[in-house]
Parts: structure tokens; C-alpha cells; sequence
């Protein structure tokens, strides 16, 4: 027979201990900040927000750069930028620091969906729904012309995730791979050379379309 202290482990419901308000439209992404006291949230309202873990309070005032919605960011390994994915087919580098766009990035046509760092910090990748994955070389971010490694013609009517595996050689990319019906697609998950950005494997199961991806080490 369990023990009263195991079973009041097993039913206790989990509650939140913190709410955080200010956000106009549905929020599509949350990071943790280093040291533990922030996070940092996008949204369809077109913001990214600082948040004080311990109040609930936003810090600062929202970041902004233009009005077009934030599908995606992710942190650099660094922990000092930001990439974010936009509804305009932008993605943008946030300096944490000057709470401020440093770079912009374009060449995608429709949204970008999701945002990923390589484990070294030297590039970030895009997916869109366009079709295409792209990297951009965060190296020359300062120079005045952004330098685009070639883009990858998935097959996936739209990317909806992507991600470098832990030694930056191999991408995977996921999404949706046929025309929006509102029923359910099987859409496989592929795997990418890095370098030349030609396909390496197709993982079928699936049978919905695919919105998050992770590697193990």
C-alpha cells in the first residue's frame, strides 16, 4: 500500500506561480534568460517582452521593430542576442544588452516560423513558410551587405521547425507537406548536409504535420 506522503505526491495538482500580462495576442515563444530571473516572450502583437521571473513585471519597455508578428526566437549560445522569426519573412538579431535590433536578415518570401543557433553561435537557422530552410553568418552581421549561405529547397509546403544537429554538420527541418486542408498530412521529418544542403534522410511515421524537433547528443 502506498504511503499517505507518496500518494499526495502522485494526485497534488501543479499549480503556476507566476502570471505575466501585457501581451495583445497569443504569445508563440518563451526563453529563459542566463541566471535564472528573466524570461523573454514573442507574439502575434508584433512585441518581444522582458519579463521579472520573480514579480510577474515586464521590464523595460516592449521590443519593437515594426508591427509584423513574431513566430519564433531562440537565445544565443552566448546568452547576450536574440534571433527572431517574423510574419514580414524577416529575421531580425536582438542585442539583449541594448534591448535593440543589431541586424535584419531577408530573403525569405512568406513567414518565418522557426529560429535556431548553431551550438558555436556562428550561424542561425530559418524556417519558413516559404518552403525553404536558410542560414545566415552571424560573423558579418555588422557589414552592410548580409552575407547568405544558399538557401534549402525543402519540399515541405511549409517549415514550420528546424534545427542543427549538436555538431552544426547535419539540419533537420519539419513542417507541413502538402496544401492546408484542415485534415491530417503525413509529413516526414529530413535531414540535411549542412554544408552543401543536400538531403541526407527522410524519417516517415508521422501522420500530422510535424512542429517541434530535437536532437540527442
Amino acid at each position: 500500500m502506498a504511503s499517505p506522503i507518496s500518494k499526495m505526491k502522485e494526485t497534488s495538482a501543479i499549480t503556476h506561480r507566476q502570471k505575466f500580462e501585457g501581451h495583445t495576442s497569443r504569445i508563440w515563444g518563451v526563453i529563459h534568460l542566463p541566471g535564472g530571473q528573466r524570461i523573454i516572450t514573442c507574439s502575434e502583437d508584433g512585441s518581444l517582452r522582458v519579463w521579472n521571473m520573480k514579480s510577474g513585471k515586464q521590464i523595460g519597455e516592449d521590443w519593437r521593430d515594426g508591427d509584423s508578428a513574431v513566430w519564433g526566437i531562440a537565445l544565443s549560445p552566448d546568452g547576450k542576442k536574440v534571433a527572431s522569426g517574423s510574419d514580414d519573412g524577416a529575421v531580425r538579431l536582438w542585442d539583449i544588452e541594448a534591448c535593440k535590433v543589431v541586424t535584419k536578415w531577408t530573403g525569405h518570401t512568406r513567414l518565418v516560423s522557426s529560429v535556431c543557433w548553431s551550438p558555436d553561435g556562428r550561424r542561425v537557422l530559418s524556417g519558413s513558410n516559404d518552403g525553404t530552410a536558410r542560414q545566415w553568418d552571424v560573423e558579418t552581421m555588422l557589414k552592410p551587405m548580409e552575407h547568405i549561405l544558399p538557401s534549402i529547397e525543402t519540399g515541405h509546403e511549409r517549415v514550420w521547425v528546424v534545427v542543427y544537429s549538436p555538431d552544426t554538420t547535419l539540419i533537420a527541418t519539419g513542417g507541413l507537406d502538402g496544401p492546408w486542408t484542415g485534415k491530417p498530412i503525413g509529413s516526414p521529418v529530413k535531414i540535411w548536409d549542412a554544408k552543401t544542403g543536400e538531403l541526407v534522410a527522410t524519417l516517415k511515421g508521422h501522420t500530422n504535420s510535424m512542429c517541434c524537433l530535437a536532437w540527442t547528443k
